[in-house]
């Protein structure tokens, strides 16, 4: 039995990894084709599928082998349980301990308001086509909203004393509602200077779609190298399988590799930090650009990853952890907001597009939240938290 499970898991992954096909929205309901209508140009969808794609790989998750830490205590020759109950989306430096089992769930919700600092409550766009000596400009506002309830089983088991391995399970709902409002304008650019012809509402159009699976398979091993009185210090790397329906913003598409390093000094205020840095394959959401671009890399942004804070305790069996969450992004498809002016039309000049660029950028963001052991001696942790965007 164990074989066969082992040559079907082999044969499922094999069939992944020809998913690098080319987008077809025709006729479609995939999640990745409600952007196209709004945009019209393939750079545009181009860069908005690749920054969610991005950001969907990187959403931080809880911390696998969480609890109570227990400290040497020389005055009394034994190991004693620490005050606080650790960080909350910041891996410890710690193993569970050999042939031990932890399990885990929780709930995160992300709301998505803004892609490359322009806010998707109003996403402008302006595409051009040419039909003779007529140019048509068709202007359009998008108000998107993405909405991400992601529902994460974690399970960890100590190989040894020093080595544990680790799985994430995410369960993910996508909901995208989109409407679009423009306007048309057409220019007889045979004339110089051009002349407008005239120009004509376009009808308001309105789409929404919903996907519900499992996301991007998560695989962790970590080792403790340093296992000092208080220091701790550890690596291990990180592995994501493209299990998810990346066409439905459920998975990134792609293979990602995270080697990374957790320190973490334990007290009552225990200071703890973790670097990484994400390799990721091409995949599906990145289409290549037109032939002649400079930029021609299918590949998920990855970059290196930063992670410090620190918890500590606030009440009887309750921490408060607090944790700045930094995610660097190389070689990414962005989107640029631009003015564009129409000939002819001055009253209505300049418009906003946007046009697609490859840039690097990071992003910062700021988590606080509360642990909390409601039975003193029962295997039960509660936690929330909070993340907020800093840039």
């Amino acid at each position: 039995m164990t074989k066969r499970a082992v040559l079907f898991l082999l044969l499922w992954l094999a069939s992944r990894l020809g998913a690098t096909a080319q987008i077809n929205c025709s006729n479609s309901t995939n999640l990745v084709c409600l952007a196209p209508f709004a945009t019209r140009t393939q750079e545009v969808t181009a860069a908005f599928n690749a920054s969610f794609a991005a950001q969907l790989t990187q959403l931080p998750l809880p911390s696998s082998p969480t609890g109570v830490v227990f400290v040497f205590d020389k005055s009394i020759n034994e190991d004693v349980p620490l005050e606080n109950l650790g960080p909350i989306l910041t891996d410890r430096p710690q193993i569970i301990g050999k042939k031990k089992l932890f399990l885990g769930f929780s709930f995160q919700q992300f709301t998505f308001n803004s892609i490359n600092g322009i806010t998707l409550a109003a996403l402008p766009s302006v595409s051009v086509s040419n039909a003779g000596p007529v140019t048509q400009y068709i202007v359009q506002t998008a108000h998107v909203s993405f909405k991400l309830d992601e529902y994460v089983v974690v399970g960890s088991y100590g190989l040894t004393d020093r080595t544990d391995v680790s799985v994430v399970v995410p369960i993910e709902r996508v909901s995208i509602d989109a409407a679009v409002q423009g306007t048309q304008y057409f220019v007889n650019n045979a004339t110089n200077p051009p002349t407008p012809i005239g120009m004509a509402p376009i009808p308001g159009f309105h789409a929404s779609g919903l996907a519900i699976g499992i996301g991007d398979l998560l695989f962790n091993v970590k080792h403790e190298f340093v296992k000092g009185e208080r220091f701790h210090f550890a690596s291990g790397l990180l592995l994501r399988l493209p299990t998810g329906d990346a066409l439905n913003y459920l998975g990134s598409g792609a293979y990602g590799f995270t080697p990374y390093a957790v320190i973490s000094y334990q007290w009552r205020i225990s200071p703890h930090a973790r670097l990484g840095y994400v390799w990721n394959t091409s995949t599906v959401l990145i289409q290549p650009p037109p032939v002649g671009s400079p930029n021609t890399s299918t590949r998920l942004p990855g970059g290196f990853q930063y992670n410090f804070g620190a918890d500590m305790k606030a009440f009887q069996r309750v921490t408060v952890a607090v944790d700045l969450l930094g995610n660097q992004f190389q070689n990414s498809p962005v989107l640029i907001a631009t003015p564009f002016t129409i000939p002819g039309f001055p009253a209505d000049s300049p418009q906003t597009g946007i046009v697609r660029q490859n840039a690097s950028y990071i992003s910062n963001d700021f988590s606080i939240g509360l642990k909390w052991k409601p039975l003193d001696k029962r295997n039960l942790l509660v936690y929330a938290n909070g993340l907020f965007q800093l840039n």
